[in-house]
């Protein structure tokens, strides 16, 4: 992705600037492949590679030998991913050296997977471990242009699951990974998809992340989206959420937090008077119609403000793609009315 390339290789020159020489993860006197002699020539990877490989002991300590076997294969498999998606082919370099650009896509590569990996961890009195699928695909469409920068497609999918053999474990990794068939094609690779069937002219990224953890009521995923198509102006990106409610085992539905005939129009009212306060000098839509059918999902609702329901617009919706991604707070008082009777053991897990 060209916006993310510029960013890292700005990153690069400046940490061979400012940057001593720092130890790769691995005995650099034995490096023999471009990619090897990449980290150990360059300050900036190869203390990126330290901070990978610190990373993903982390990530994998205290998991069961199952969980630990599933993140090793995984990074084996990025570490390919890495090498191909930082090329002009999708293909890892056999000889030769990664130019500047490729260089700082190799940084910016080994800094995303690191933070990735700090998603692998205890929340909640709950292991979490990772669950990851990572594709480079050629462009044939750019394939033929010298100039261009998007002449690799890359798919990357990050995910949590429970280390675990209880139901619940059971229950939420396949809720999981059903939720994430419908966020982004590459999740069919766990049930033997095509990689041939992903989109080779663009770049998307889907990472869900543990928001919270209430007791035992309630698990709450961030699912955060990026897609670029090559060659247009920007990319486009989201924020949504995924409520696991725990005692019935599924996914919270809107009558677990609101109640009554009426409760709708009250929110969608509700939304639309704090939508004036919070954005009005912003807004490029003119009722509360326009945003009727947002702000009675589920998945745009942030339940972990004591103060108030926050809801997630997605750029554009509301205002100019410039503007971002905004949220309003309702406060709580506001929709005492239409307040379910199961709310509080949704929200507080009492």
């Amino acid at each position: 992705m060209i916006v993310y390339r510029i960013a890292a290789i700005a990153m690069l020159f400046l940490g061979l600037l400012a940057v001593p020489a720092a130890a790769a993860s691995f005995d650099c006197a034995k490096a023999s492949t471009p990619f090897e002699h990449a980290i150990c020539d360059m300050p900036d990877l190869s203390a990126a590679d330290e901070v990978l490989a610190k990373a993903f002991a982390t990530a994998t300590g205290g998991l069961t030998k199952e969980a630990v076997g599933v993140m090793r294969a995984d990074q084996r498999n990025w570490l390919d991913f890495a090498q191909r998606s930082c090329t002009d082919d999708a293909e890892p370099l056999t000889s030769g050296r990664y130019d500047e650009e490729a260089a700082g896509c190799l940084l910016q590569a080994f800094v995303t997977r690191s933070n990735s990996l700090e998603l692998s961890r205890m929340q909640g009195g709950h292991r979490f471990y990772l669950k990851s699928f990572h594709v480079a695909l050629p462009d044939p469409a750019e394939a033929a242009n010298p100039d261009s920068y998007w002449k690799v497609a890359s798919h990357e999918l990050v995910l949590p699951l429970l280390d675990n053999d209880d139901p619940l474990a059971g229950f939420f990794n396949d809720y999981v990974m059903e939720n994430a068939l419908n966020q982004t094609d590459i999740a069919s690779l766990a049930n033997g998809g095509d990689v041939e069937e992903l989109d080779p002219s663009a770049d998307a990224s889907v990472t869900l992340a543990v928001k919270e953890v209430v007791g035992t009521t309630r698990i709450t995923l961030q699912v955060s989206n990026y897609w670029y198509g090559h060659g247009a102006a920007h990319g486009n990106w989201g924020i949504s959420y995924l409520h696991y409610y725990v005692p019935e085992g599924r996914g919270l539905i809107a009558s677990d937090m609101f109640s009554g005939e009426d409760w709708k129009t009250t929110l969608v009212e509700a939304a639309w008077e704090q939508l004036q306060v919070e954005h009005k000098e912003w807004l490029q839509i003119e009722s509360a119609g326009d945003i009727a059918e947002i702000v009675v999902e589920p998945s745009r609702w942030d339940l972990s403000d004591a103060y108030g329901l926050v809801i997630q617009f997605e750029p554009y919706e509301v205002s100019a793609y410039a503007y971002g991604a905004p949220t309003i707070t309702i406060p709580w008082a506001k929709l005492d009315s239409i307040k379910a009777e199961n709310q509080d053991v949704v929200r507080y897990g009492m």
